[in-house]
């Protein structure tokens, strides 16, 4: 399995989180991989700003972004590793909603509210409010869409899973894989300037080297 392969197939639910950088780690990232890997994980097309920062304002409100957050801890949680929450994949998301993504803010408070709505009717609490194995449950019956409230609860959960994944596994010029949590979980080298020959075709063992702005212009 290539490396597009496995970060298709833990996209598409194929593989788990563990299975996913298991595979990468065997498979060794190598300096061809590593552009096949950047364009599979490519975010779109982002607005930025002429000294090289992500535009703003961001979209969600401390509300919804909470609710976010939290469910993006139990799609890509915590272990011997960080999370979705500690690379800024929220963080990512609501930059994304400010810009590029702007036409899918309205689906986000949508679902979000009517996650809310269910949890608050279920639980008596927020979705942030409930403990990982409740949070999990919900999750579970949103994908499989049998949570009635949530209008296309299915085809929501996919697209905020896809996007928390992007946030993970981004440039981190886009506001997320802070401190390239994800790139060094798998061996992502980044925005490496070339390799030495000894690189071609091997697993490259370099740090990851992140983008830092456009090139300033000559005065």
């Amino acid at each position: 399995m290539s490396t597009e392969d496995a970060v298709r197939a833990f996209l598409h639910k194929k593989i788990t989180r563990r299975e996913f950088t298991e595979r990468l780690r065997d498979i060794g990232v190598t300096a061809g991989a590593a552009y096949a890997f950047a364009e599979t994980l490519s975010a779109g097309n982002w607005a930025v700003a002429a000294d090289g920062t992500v535009q703003m304002p961001r979209a969600l409100k401390p509300a919804e972004f909470k609710v976010v957050e939290a469910v993006a801890g139990r799609i890509m949680p915590a272990t011997d590793t960080p999370g979705a929450i500690e690379a800024g994949s929220t963080d990512y998301i609501d930059i994304a909603l400010a810009n590029p993504y702007k036409s899918q803010l309205a689906r986000y408070q949508h679902g979000i509210a009517d996650l809310e709505k269910f949890c608050n009717a279920t639980f008596g609490k927020s979705f942030a409010a409930l403990d990982a194995h409740q949070q999990d449950e919900v999750l579970e019956q949103l994908d499989e869409g049998k949570i009635k409230d949530v209008a296309d609860g299915r085809q929501f959960f996919e697209m905020v899973r896809r996007h928390v994944l992007e946030g993970f596994f981004c440039e981190p010029h886009y506001g997320g894989n802070k401190d390239m949590i994800g790139w060094k979980l798998v061996g992502f080298p980044g925005q490496q300037y070339g390799y030495p020959d000894p690189y071609i075709n091997k697993k490259i063992d370099l740090p990851p080297v992140a983008f830092d702005g456009p090139p300033q212009k000559r005065a």
